[in-house]
């Protein structure tokens, strides 16, 4: 006998609204933006409460579902980092792997979803695996593409990515931000290549904008700013933090010139999962975010080594690796979907990083706490605080310095150049622990 809820036929069309394009659960009375990926594979949209359940998957039709229809043998897998809920209700068979909303997880923190989400339908044929975040699309497709490669049930991240498309979405979108979509095929690289893998420090010596972007009026400015990703582990929960290490100054991008080269004067260390912003800001004093990428070192090494893409300064590789990192217009998160008529970035925009690889026993060069002074820029005018307070307070989600610690981010850990340059011939001890192996 179907199941009926008295209140869905109000719901339905504001819930419908909500979902947009997914495909939605509509059988036995039910009526939730729910889609069996595969017959023990679920995404869902987050299980809500209270006014929020109106227009979002409600909870208790949620363990309703779940219940009469597997009923001991479903688990929960919440991917939401802004959010949670009572886990008591799905019988505190839910494990958090938290990642923010619209950016790709931690490198780390894929394989352990993998091997949790198989340990537990390995145990039944009948055990099913329900993954949701907030709308159950783009963060839960991130990880069930990635299992899928897993799993084997897909060799290639186009065809998991195609399956996903097409089982959860009508209009066959399922994954579309570039950093998500990038980091599945880093899953797929780790397995086809049977890689360990481990983080690697580099810096970036040059960003390249080619052709510049066209503002209105002809003339504008940029900004960037870099983070980058940490996991804590604790009773059995990830937590991710995405710290913000550094914020450039102004540079002008004027009309004509064929494209903007910006030097970086110091040594930022980076290591693993990095984020990068660029922001533009307008005569008239308009100010946004234009596009993100995410990278993670480690691949980028492994995949330039490969295709024998990395440059020797020197005569030597020892001593010095410089490896770019080309994205187009389509790999960058935003603007692949906020320019699609390119009128400020044109269709073969692209992006590239010059990084250079910093020696394993030089990897922790933060021990050298000393701070060294900035060198002045000819290019950029420097940003002050009051210009970066108002972009701060412009753009949603735009995180605090060092999150709210007072310490001069341009001082502590950074090195100008000349400084990188004199420490890579150095000989330190190597006591560092290197981080735990994450095998394919």
């Amino acid at each position: 006998m179907a199941t009926s809820f008295p209140n869905m036929n109000i719901t339905n069309p504001i819930r419908g609204l909500v979902s947009k394009r997914r495909n939605r659960y509509k059988q036995d009375g039910f009526n939730l933006d729910l889609t069996y990926i595969t017959q023990n594979i679920i995404a869902m949209g987050y299980p809500a409460s209270n006014i929020e359940g109106v227009y979002r998957n409600h909870i208790d039709d949620v363990v309703k579902l779940l219940d009469s229809k597997h009923n001991n043998h479903y688990f929960i897998y919440n991917l939401c980092s802004e959010r949670n809920y009572d886990k008591s209700k799905f019988h505190n068979r839910v494990q958090s792997f938290p990642f923010d909303d619209h950016n790709p997880p931690k490198m780390e923190l894929i394989q352990p979803f993998c091997r949790s989400v198989h340990d537990w339908l390995s145990k039944n044929p009948e055990n099913v695996a329900v993954v949701h975040c907030k709308a159950g699309k783009g963060r839960t497709g991130t990880m069930i593409c990635c299992y899928l490669l897993h799993s084997g049930a897909f060799p290639t991240a186009d065809e998991a990515l195609n399956h996903y498309g097409q089982a959860r979405t009508q209009d066959r979108k399922g994954v579309t931000i570039p950093s998500q979509v990038r980091y599945i095929r880093y899953y797929e690289t780790l397995l086809r290549e049977r890689l360990k893998y481990a983080p690697v420090s580099m810096y970036i010596r040059e960003m390249i904008l080619k052709p510049v972007p066209c503002f209105a009026g002809g003339q504008g400015y940029v900004c960037f700013s870099v983070s980058q990703q940490t996991l804590q582990e604790q009773d059995e929960q990830h937590t991710q933090k995405c710290t913000k290490l550094y914020k450039s100054g102004i540079y002008e991008v004027k009309k004509g010139v064929p494209n903007l080269v910006i030097s970086m004067d110091l040594c930022l260390v980076l290591n693993g999962d990095i984020k990068v912003e660029f922001y533009s800001k307008s005569k008239i004093g308009r100010k946004e975010r234009v596009f993100q990428f995410w990278f993670n070192t480690f691949f980028v090494v492994n995949q330039a080594d490969n295709a024998n893409g990395f440059i020797e300064q020197n005569g030597s590789s020892a001593y010095e690796q410089t490896y770019v990192l080309t994205l187009r217009k389509d790999e960058l998160d935003i603007v692949n979907k906020k320019d699609k008529q390119n009128k400020v970035f044109s269709a073969d925009f692209q992006l590239t990083l010059v990084l250079e690889k910093i020696p394993r026993n030089q990897s922790n060069w933060s021990t050298y706490t000393q701070e060294i002074p900035r060198l002045s820029q000819d290019t950029p005018s420097e940003s002050s605080e009051a210009e970066w307070s108002e972009i701060d307070s412009a753009e949603e989600g735009w995180e605090s310095v060092l999150d709210g610690e007072t310490m001069d981010p341009r001082g502590v850990g950074y090195r100008i150049l000349s400084e990188c340059e004199l420490a890579s011939q150095l000989t330190t001890a190597s006591g560092d622990q290197q981080p735990e192996l994450l095998t394919a």
